[in-house]
């Protein structure tokens, strides 16, 4: 299993257990226990729940599946200090604060980023990266996914299951299919 592969577990159960409480939410509104706007503030509530728990689950994952261990940039320096100055420049060229790799013991040359909102990233890099001869053939491959987190938008994935959960919510009312 590779450390993305959490990821992607994460979003379909986060999206099983949107749909799982719109069914039940179909049910309390066609029953006049919830209202149809009190069903959307519960449907954004539980994604917003979701979002912020993203990054505790991952770093949990990370420890418990992958043995990681999480080091911070001064910790680097002290043993690779090239890959330290260029984790350092590309942080600061993309306004990435409080970089920490994710150390995992994996045979797998992948290299992945998560965090929140731009802050608090971790790099998840296999522990054979992290010798002096692989920093030269990575340095581009941690600058693409360096990239890539910053432009990437994990609360946009979960407005878009915020908003199918929503259109199932209708669908379902106006076909009474749950009463």
């Amino acid at each position: 299993m590779h450390p993305s592969r959490v990821l992607k577990i994460y979003y379909a159960s986060s999206f099983a257990a949107g749909v799982v409480l719109t069914l039940f939410l179909t049910h309390w509104v066609a029953t006049k226990d919830v209202g149809p706007r009190g069903a959307a503030i519960i449907t954004a509530c539980l994604n917003v729940l979701l979002i912020m728990l993203l990054p505790l689950v991952l770093d949990w994952a990370e420890r418990k599946y992958f043995k990681a261990r999480f080091v911070v940039l001064e910790e680097v320096a002290r043993t690779n200090p090239e890959l330290a100055s260029i984790l350092q420049s590309q942080c600061q060229r993309l306004a990435l604060p409080n970089l920490k790799l994710a150390i995992v013991e994996s045979p797998s040359k992948e290299l992945f980023s998560y965090g929140m909102w731009r802050n608090n990233p971790r790099l998840v890099v296999s522990d054979s990266f992290l010798n002096v001869e692989q920093v030269n053939r990575m340095i581009p491959s941690i600058e693409a996914e360096l990239t890539r987190f910053a432009n990437q938008d994990m609360p946009l994935i979960f407005l878009m299951f915020g908003i199918v959960e929503e259109m199932l919510l209708i669908v379902l009312l106006a076909s009474r299919v749950i009463t």
